[in-house]
């Protein structure tokens, strides 16, 4: 583990170049403008993402802030403004992705036909919500020294983006697409990240242990549809609170915690780099 930051969020303002229209699903569009910026600050780069097998380093948010269109489109004005959520789980990554921008001129982000601006990029904690930075070290050592509580227990995340999990059945020949918060899925991918990322193994016990002892205490959550390109995708957003019913495995309880703060870098579940499973813990945001 290192103590410089390895953990981006960074939120990009933006301001449209010329009116026109975009679908209103683009995650497609900013994966493929996520790589060309890629391409043009560090070509090697670009390609060892491309070609990685797996998760990514990296998860983007759809547009924010262009409203929620019409018949599968975005009227989207000259001038107008929003913004994106871009993450990014390596510090080379980060560096060569943010080089970009500094090169000088005014850097747009291109979304098939239509330019935006960008005026803004923002990544200190205190400057938005959504954006921050954080280290693996200090994620891991935060959550062993901090005195154990029954607070502990619950967890309150907000998935702010449409999510699902990619499940194959042994039984079928293809992957099914499930839609519900099982604590299970949730904790068991994210242990799934921070062990890829640590080097750790905690993923099989988080996710035996989420199976037994982890509840949803409440939710409010509610399924979208997105329109790719190739098809179709339903996933949910909204709040979820897990209980763990459990007080006696504390270095698990801690873990799950761990996992809940590293979740606003890595998102969780599919199409994590094409503006899906985006989210958050209450009290981040």
């Amino acid at each position: 583990m290192t103590h410089s930051p390895d953990l981006y969020a960074l939120v990009i303002r933006l301001a449209a170049r010329e009116n026109g229209r975009l679908r209103t699903t683009q995650g497609d569009m900013a994966h493929a403008a996520f790589l060309n910026i890629l391409r043009e600050a560090d070509p090697a780069l670009a390609q060892a993402v491309h070609d990685m097998d797996g998760r990514k380093p990296f998860t983007l948010s759809p547009l924010h802030g262009f409203g929620h269109g019409r018949n599968g489109q975005l009227n989207i004005q000259a001038g107008q403004d929003g913004w994106l959520r871009v993450t990014l789980l390596d510090a080379d990554l980060f560096q060569a992705f943010i080089h970009y921008f500094l090169q000088g001129g005014r850097p747009i982000i291109r979304l098939e036909a239509r330019t935006f601006l960008v005026t803004e990029i923002l990544s200190a904690p205190n400057s938005h919500p959504l954006a921050g930075t954080d280290t693996l070290e200090a994620l891991f050592h935060r959550w062993e020294t901090r005195p154990f509580s029954p607070d502990m227990q619950q967890i309150r995340l907000r998935f702010r983006t449409p999510t699902a999990f990619s499940l194959r059945d042994p039984a079928v020949p293809h992957r099914h697409s499930h839609v519900l918060p099982d604590p299970p899925l949730v904790f068991g991918e994210l242990a799934g990240y921070w062990d890829r990322l640590t080097g750790h193994e905690t993923q099989e016990a988080v996710r035996a242990y989420a199976a037994v002892h982890v509840v949803v205490a409440r939710h409010k959550i509610e399924t979208h549809m997105l329109q790719y390109r190739r098809g179709k995708q339903v996933g949910f957003t909204g709040d979820v609170t897990f209980r763990i019913l459990d007080a006696e495995h504390e270095p698990l309880i801690r873990h799950l915690n761990r996992l809940a703060d590293l979740a606003f870098f890595t998102g969780v579940g599919s199409k994590t780099t094409m503006g899906q499973g985006q989210l958050a813990r209450h009290g981040r945001m």
